[in-house]
């Protein structure tokens, strides 16, 4: 439908050809109303208010939104989540149901080891330094499953302060066995479960040390798949975010208690926007990722080979990735890793799992001592990061 009314000729039926116009004529009258009445007009349910017409086109298609939904919505403004790593540095991300803490704790899990660019240099001590990412992947997922929206669950916080404990991530750091990995019941997650994306990343770093790091996304590719007909808003399927018993979501994650649907609740989501900053406080690094469950990975895996592996920016972003999320119990990686090293990873129990590139995209931006480097994916051109 979504390519048919806006991608297509409507005389000759055929797809848009690149130079060709496309025309959102629906979307301009929004985005004129939202120049001319200011952002409140989203968040106003009277006729003529644009959430009046976003109302009508969404119960055109049957959807339980209500006017409350609306007019009750306010966007949270939170002290983002700290940590603190062994070189005095400091790592800013948001906190639940954004998935900060996971970031936050895949990284002090790795600080922990001490890596340095020495850590590759021979075949075993990469294959062990890559099982260890891998390793705390799959720990990060199982603590992941308790976090949800904190005003609705008061053991979310607590969750989160475990998560960006030193003390804690030194607890866990011990469970990693550099000879094996185990199955999913010795990470200890909490499932209630019988054992392509349409997000954008933005870093921005300018001359004055200030660094935006913003995650957007409409869940899926082309979201909901449904478009207003008076506002030619494209409608989000971030329901699919939340859990539900019994039900996994798109991207392969278990439903947890913690994330079930509720009125009023915002559900879990795998966006870390990043900052980090030197001891300092002078901004080091901002990265983010888009790509659903491997949003969070992603980001972990490029800040690690930035921070530590010796890589620049570039190199960080465009080394091949591996993934892992618990469950499915899989180790995925993209193309072009040796197969010595694949025989490796196997010898030490991963299930490994060919994965084509694309599944996520990084962006970010590093400091360096006279000029701001920055780094756009490969994987999807025309993405953002820039500096000033």
């Amino acid at each position: 439908m979504i390519f048919r009314k806006y991608y297509s000729n409507n005389k000759t039926g055929k797809l848009l050809q690149k130079g060709d116009w496309i025309k959102f004529p629906e979307l301009v009258k929004t985005y004129r109303k939202l120049a001319d009445d200011g952002g409140e007009t989203f968040y106003n349910v009277t006729e003529g208010s644009l959430g009046y017409e976003i109302l009508q086109d969404l119960k055109e298609k049957n959807s339980i939104i209500r006017a409350e939904d609306l007019t009750e919505y306010s966007a949270k403004l939170e002290e983002p989540l700290k940590i603190t790593m062994r070189d005095g540095s400091s790592l800013y991300s948001p906190k639940a149901p954004s998935s900060g803490a996971v970031l936050s704790f895949i990284l002090n899990l790795l600080d922990g080891y001490n890596m340095t660019k020495s850590t590759l240099n021979t075949r075993e001590a990469r294959l062990t330094a890559y099982h260890r990412v891998i390793e705390a992947f799959k720990f990060a997922y199982a603590q992941r499953s308790e976090l949800g929206d904190p005003a609705f669950n008061s053991s979310v916080t607590e969750v989160e302060k475990n998560l960006t404990s030193t003390k804690f991530a030194n607890l866990v750091r011990k469970m990693i066995t550099d000879n094996a990995t185990h199955s999913t019941p010795y990470y200890g997650p909490v499932f209630n479960h019988k054992l392509k994306t349409s997000t954008a990343h933005l870093s921005l770093l300018g001359h004055d040390g200030i660094a935006v790091s913003v995650t957007t996304t409409v869940n899926l590719l082309f979201g909901s798949g449904v478009t207003g007909k008076r506002t030619g808003i494209l409608f989000n399927d971030e329901m699919d975010d939340f859990s539900s018993p019994n039900i996994t979501n798109a991207f392969g994650i278990p439903p947890s208690p913690t994330n079930y649907i509720k009125a009023g609740k915002r559900p879990m989501s795998s966006m870390c926007p990043a900052v980090l900053a030197d001891k300092s406080k002078k901004t080091k690094m901002v990265v983010g990722a888009a790509g659903g469950s491997r949003i969070t990975t992603s980001t972990a895996y490029v800040a690690a080979h930035a921070l530590w592996f010796g890589y620049n920016i570039k190199e960080a972003i465009d080394a091949r990735r591996l993934h892992h999320q618990l469950i499915p119990q899989t180790t995925f990686y993209e193309p072009d890793f040796p197969q010595f090293f694949l025989n490796g990873l196997e010898e030490k129990g991963h299930n490994i799992t060919l994965t084509e590139l694309g599944h996520s995209i990084v962006n970010g931006i590093v400091q360096g001592k006279e000029w701001i480097y920055a780094n756009n994916d490969f994987r999807r051109p025309g993405g953002s990061s820039g500096g000033w």
